[in-house]
Order: C-alpha cells, then structure tokens, then sequence
C-alpha cells in the first residue's frame, strides 16, 4: 500500500543494558553454541538491583512512549489511537494493557486497543496505524504504537524458547502523524499465508489454561512436531514465497529497487544454520542490514523494529535522502514490510 502523507514523529525505547551471552554461558544459562552458532554477543536482560522495583512490560511501554511522544513535539489532543503489541505475558491475566499505556502516555480518553500477531505486530500496527490515519477516523492526526516484552519466570525461559532466537526484554514506541515527521512512510505490505500456523502449534491439544502454569513452553518442539508430519522443503519454499512476496510488494508501491534502499532493520534473530543468511534472500550487503545491532540486543519480540530504527538514527548511520526498509514477520505466518524516507535525523538523535 502506498500511503500519502503519514509521517513518523517520534520514537521512543526502555530497553535494559545488554548483558553478554559469555556471563550467561559461564552462568550455565545457555550454551556455547549461541555465540559460536547464532551470533549473538549480547542480550538485553531486565536485572533489576536490590530494593529497585521490578519493571513490568508494560511500565516498559509507557517509558517508551512518553520519549516518543515529547520527541514527537506533538500535543496530546493529536492522539486519535494507540496499539500495543506483545508476544508474551503482560503482567496480569484478562487485563487490557493498552488502556493502560495509554492512560499514562497519549491520554485517558484515546482509544487503545492490544493487537497481536506474535513479533510480526511490530510492523504491522504501522500498518494498521497508516490505515486508521489515511481513512481520517476520529478526530485525531496521530497514532501512538507500543510494544512490550520481559522474558523470563517459570513459563518462558529466553534461551529454551526457539533455539536460535535470544529473546531479550525491553519496550519500544512509534509515534505515525499525519502533520509531519522526520521521515515518510512510503508504503507498507503485509503477505500471510494462515497455513504456516501449524509450525507454531505442533502437535500440542488446546488447555483450558495456560501452559506456562504448567511447565515451560517449548516453541521449538512445536516446530519439531510439525516437521515430523510435513514435508519440510514445501514448508520452506512457503515461507520464502511469502518473504518474496512481501520484500517485493513494498518496493513496488515505494517505487523503489532495493539498490536503493540504504538500510534494512532486520528480525534480531540469531544466525542461520549454514550460510544462507536474510541479507542473501533480501539481496542486500550484511552491513546494509542492523544485524550488529541484532548481536547485541537479542530479539525484542515485537520491538526490534522500531529499537532497530532508533538505533540507526542515534549511530549516524541514517541520513536525509536515505530509504530505510522495515522487515520482519510473525507464526502465523504474516510478513509485514515498510519503506520510510528519511526527511532529516531529528534533534534528539543528533545530541
């Protein structure tokens, strides 16, 4: 979709300092293979000192969002929504987090509302947000976008989660207006194909309650089930026609090659075994991608994207005139893509 006039105003992040994996390693936390095999150098892991108050996802939504929203220099009476997006526990059973980050963030009286489609809900609120603008619903000219994850307890364990991915905690906002911004967000695209969604399942039956009050939840067997019943190359070719599929889309309506595209924020993922990495299947340099930036933060679920724009602009990396590609996808399985332009690096990044 090619969008008109829908600017990013602020962003904003809480995230927690990076710890390196060789302390967690040496800790009997994970092992070696997750600096030798997946890449990573660091994880953000929320510790909080003794009689500091322990940090729950959403108070790492509201910090996020209120650095966004004075970055965005925006009133309050802006704010027509927000969205807050997560992949795990929120803090408390049947709870609508949104409303909460929003009461502390853009205003009691906004709608708020909790998307979810796993850490694909990073990009595709955008999208959403584009949507809500572009229609002119509601009376407001912004979108707030949050996003909010604290791995950790007896229900999800970050390194047994999915192998190869370091989940790591922190919180993330975006803040899309429609009266301007410091970059354009030329288009978004989001490509699905619902039949993926068995790889996140596996062959587990529906609980009437959660299985972290039971024990820990283990993706990657969810994964391993379903490749004991599938044809796993048709399941990869799947995949990649929807990253194809969604990495083509956008330029199309962008206007835009990926030669032209100056940095792409990738999934903070860990390595792929063999060496066929995303930049390969993205046709881009890996120095064109934030996989530094990956290393060493971990995968904030949903909000690499926008911790990942953050850091861009805070490095230098970015400048006026620049293209900007967001990528990454959900189980699901939906891929969402963005293209932004870079209008000029604000204030707040330049200090």
């Amino acid at each position: 979709m090619r969008w008109r006039e829908i600017y990013v105003a602020g962003l904003g992040s809480w995230l927690p300092e990076p710890v390196p994996v060789g302390e967690c390693v040496a800790a009997g936390e994970c092992g070696q293979e997750w600096i030798d095999d997946f890449g990573y150098e660091s994880v953000r892991i929320a510790r909080e000192a003794a009689g500091e108050t322990w940090t729950a996802p959403p108070e790492m939504a509201v910090a996020a969002g209120r650095a966004a929203h004075e970055r965005s220099g925006l009133a309050k009476s802006a704010y027509s929504l927000l969205l807050h997006g997560s992949t795990w526990f929120q803090g408390l059973d049947i709870w609508p987090a949104a409303s909460y980050v929003a009461a502390r963030t853009v205003g009691k009286a906004v709608p708020a509302l909790d998307v979810q489609q796993r850490c694909n809900v990073g990009i595709s609120a955008l999208d959403l947000a584009a949507a809500h603008l572009s229609a002119g619903y509601g009376t407001g000219s912004a979108v707030m976008v949050t996003t909010a994850d604290r791995f950790g307890g007896p229900g999800a364990n970050r390194w047994h989660l999915r192998h190869g991915n370091a989940y790591a905690d922190g919180g993330t906002a975006t803040v899309l207006s429609t009266e301007g911004g410091f970059a354009r967000l030329l288009a978004t695209a989001t490509v699905a194909d619902n039949g993926l969604e068995p790889m996140a399942r596996g062959d587990e039956p529906f609980r009437p309650v959660s299985r972290a009050a039971e024990r820990q939840i283990d993706l990657t067997a969810r994964g391993d089930a379903h490749k004991a019943v599938s044809d796993e190359t048709l399941t990869n070719i799947r995949f990649g026609k929807v990253m194809q599929e969604a990495k083509q889309a956008v330029l199309d309506d962008a206007g835009l090659g990926i030669e032209d595209i100056a940095y792409v924020v990738i999934p903070s993922t860990g390595r792929i075994q063999g060496p066929f990495q995303i930049h390969h299947l993205l046709g881009v340099d890996e120095d064109r991608t934030t996989w530094e930036f990956a290393r060493r933060s971990g995968h904030i679920g949903a909000g690499d994207w926008a911790a990942g724009l953050e850091h861009l602009l805070l490095t230098g990396e970015v400048s006026a005139g620049d293209h900007v590609m967001l990528y990454g996808g959900g189980a699901g399985y939906t891929l969402t893509t963005a293209v932004l332009e870079i209008l000029a690096v604000p204030d707040w990044a330049r200090s």
